[in-house]
């Protein structure tokens, strides 16, 4: 039987869920998306092994059909939980993990219906963490083109893909080096980097993380607390 503390403390610490009140949420409704998505067995055994408190969070009805990729899933949560889709991502994975550590014939069971990233964070979490951006939380954050894609809404003045992210910075030569100052002061507290180049008419950021080659929620965060850099400067702060 999975322990609901041990599994509370385990998705508040890997998903660096804000509280315990957005665990509980975050264990809810990954625990509901995954009964939705997998077979009537393993409903049955999401039954017999998942805590009391989860239990009525696992539907009877027909499962919904299988996924197909990680951003269907981290979707569902998002909107359950009321976090950014990216942030999703975070604390399905981080209820993969614990599930593994506390159950590895479960994990596995799980991962056999997953889409190819989430199954590795069922079925072998530490290659897991090699193969992503784990930041300062350890839990999962490489995104999909559709999670990115809805991520960028929030991201106007930014392009690219799944690759790499870029802002164009249009402001005069004196302020470049302030609005430097301040993005690398963010990312520092982020615990990210950036990279830059100078232009004729100002700056150009991209995010990326290179280790992987791919955008990560750490990428989300480092563009959006270079918005964030940027509006302070170009408003004379």
């Amino acid at each position: 039987m999975i322990a609901y503390q041990e599994l509370m403390e385990h998705v508040v610490r890997e998903g660096n869920a804000t509280d315990n009140d957005e665990g509980r949420r975050a264990l809810e409704a990954v625990t509901g998306a995954l009964a939705r998505h997998t077979t009537p067995d393993t409903r049955k055994r999401l039954r017999a092994e998942f805590p009391a408190a989860l239990r009525d969070h696992i539907p009877a009805q027909p499962s919904a059909p299988a996924l197909e990729t990680t951003g269907g899933l981290s979707e569902e949560v998002a909107q359950e939980v009321g976090c950014p889709e990216e942030k999703g991502v975070r604390l399905v994975g981080a209820v993969l993990t614990g599930i593994r550590w506390s159950d590895p014939r479960l994990a596995d069971d799980l991962a056999s219906q997953l889409p190819d990233e989430l199954a590795q964070w069922a079925h072998d979490p530490e290659g897991a963490r090699g193969r992503a951006d784990t930041g300062v939380s350890g839990s999962p954050s490489r995104l999909d083109e559709s999670t990115l894609e809805r991520a960028m809404e929030r991201l106007p003045d930014w392009r690219g893909d799944t690759g790499g992210l870029t802002r164009d910075v249009d402001l005069p030569g004196d302020r470049v080096t302030p609005l430097l100052n301040q993005a690398e002061k963010a990312a520092r507290r982020l615990g990210h980097s950036f990279e830059h180049y100078t232009t004729d008419s100002g700056v150009t950021f991209t995010v990326r993380t290179e280790s992987i080659a791919a955008v990560t929620t750490r990428d989300i965060e480092m563009a959006e607390r270079i918005d964030a850099a940027v509006a302070t400067i170009g408003s004379g702060g």
